[in-house]
């Protein structure tokens, strides 16, 4: 197997801001973009979630500051 005695010539790419600039739009463009129904429904999803996780934490904290108040706080105050 014969070797070639050619030098490679290493492409120079333009270093910096512009250059980080060009490849964020040159991969933006190459994103599969929602269409506007497909993200209204992934709004309303996100939506949803985020008040049905907010009322369980806040029952949960509710329901604990009742058995803090009634077992921690109680005892104290009947002892002192």
């Amino acid at each position: 197997m014969a070797v070639s005695a050619r030098r490679r010539t290493r492409v120079r790419r333009q270093a910096g801001f512009g250059r980080f600039l060009q490849d964020t739009y040159d991969e933006l463009r190459k994103v599969a973009w929602p269409t506007p129904a497909e993200l209204y429904r992934f709004t309303v999803i996100v939506v949803v979630t985020v008040v049905v996780l907010g009322a369980f934490i806040g029952l949960v904290d509710a329901g604990l500051q009742a058995l803090a108040g009634r077992f921690v706080y109680g005892l104290t105050q009947k002892a002192g």
